[in-house]
């Protein structure tokens, strides 16, 4: 996620959509600012879409206030990794809490380093997820055609 917030901004996007798909994983709809993000956006005029997907989510967290009924402007993204002491703080913070199913907490066995994404928009809503590094970047137009991502724009 950070490889991707070194390219853009998600400021002054419009976060559409969030849901949870069946393999445990987030999907977030961004309709992407273009005029931050000129390059990325292929010189567009139009807002193209943003279509993040972040793998293996074991915690997440959003409120969205009442003004946020259509789209949520994001105002700032934090990205931590959490690696070494910091997440076998966490491992033990959600043992002691149990806001985590053992399930879950299995399929942690095999993590040595997680990444915490928290989202906040201009109205005091937030996202927070925690998950594996991983995440798949796709970006379409508003007509539907897909554009080509390239992180070094």
């Amino acid at each position: 996620m950070q490889e991707l917030l070194n390219s853009i901004t998600l400021h002054d996007s419009g976060c559409y959509k969030t849901l949870l798909d069946n393999k445990n994983s987030w999907v977030l709809i961004i309709q992407l600012d273009a005029i931050w993000n000129k390059e990325f956006c292929h010189n567009l005029e139009e807002w193209p879409f943003l279509i993040l997907r972040f793998e293996k989510v074991f915690c997440s967290f959003q409120e969205f206030t009442e003004y946020e009924l259509g789209s949520s402007i994001i105002g700032e993204v934090e990205v931590t990794v959490m690696n070494g002491k910091n997440f076998d703080d966490w491992i033990d913070l959600t043992k002691i809490a149990g806001f985590l199913s053992l399930d879950i907490l299995q399929n942690l066995k095999g993590e040595s380093e997680l990444t915490r994404t928290e989202i906040s928009t201009v109205y005091g809503g937030s996202l927070s997820l925690v998950h594996a590094p991983a995440i798949e970047v796709l970006l379409y137009s508003e007509q539907g055609s897909l554009l080509s991502v390239n992180l070094a724009a």
